[in-house]
């Protein structure tokens, strides 16, 4: 299971970094083909080799940099995915939180970072039906947006925006595969999936506006 993870989490950056080499490797054997010996190496040859080692290793150092931006737990590390959850959030201002029960939040800690967020309003909570956190972070000042499990009962993507509506806004989308969970983590404008879980989120608490609206119109008639 281990391995597993591992290879879910890295084994796509290894399969790259394999061809890189190669590629290289089958560059360099070219070259040194044309050769007589290694040391009468042409300028040529030694520009084209120093150019083709700088390249590599910004290639891969730019593949790593990417592949920070996710992590892969197994479904039973529920402990491992509270702690990376409550991370996320703790810094990070406004929070939009897009989830089907908030089970991960079933913690004395989590709990109390929600609440907290909540008093300063700084916590949009959208599920299809409210629970007993939900019941409560609404008390406590949370903007809960409940849409009906009859239009979405288990949603499959579960979403985390940090610093919502604001310049700097990450978000991080979680989901399962296999016997694991992974979460892949995008800052807006680094790709289509932030906007996809903004436009959920605005479009959710439009339609909670409406209803709003709808229900005060019914009163005053």
């Amino acid at each position: 299971m281990i391995l597993q993870t591992w290879w879910k989490a890295w084994g796509d950056l290894v399969q790259k970094l394999i061809a890189l080499v190669a590629s290289f490797a089958s560059m360099a054997g070219l070259v040194v083909a044309f050769l007589p010996s290694l040391t009468d190496l042409a300028w040529w040859g030694v520009a084209l080799l120093v150019s083709a080692t700088f390249f590599l290793v910004v290639v891969v150092v730019l593949e790593f940099l990417g592949r920070r931006g996710r992590r892969v737990f197994t479904k039973a590390d529920t402990e491992g995915i509270r702690k990376y959850m409550h991370n996320w959030i703790e810094h990070g201002g406004r929070v939009a939180i897009w989830t089907r029960d908030m089970s991960w939040a079933q913690n004395p800690k989590t709990r109390k970072l929600l609440l907290e967020k909540a008093r300063h309003k700084e916590l949009i909570l959208c599920l299809p039906e409210l629970n007993e956190l939900a019941n409560e972070l609404a008390t406590a000042g949370a903007e809960i947006c409940a849409y009906g499990a009859r239009h979405l009962e288990s949603p499959a993507s579960r979403f985390t925006i940090a610093f919502f509506g604001r310049d700097g806004s990450r978000v991080a989308v979680g989901r399962a595969e296999g016997e694991t969970h992974v979460i892949d983590e995008f800052t807006v404008g680094d790709h289509p999936a932030f906007h996809l879980a903004e436009d959920l989120i605005t479009l959710v608490r439009s339609l909670r506006e409406v209803g709003l609206d709808d229900r005060h119109q019914a009163v005053s008639t």
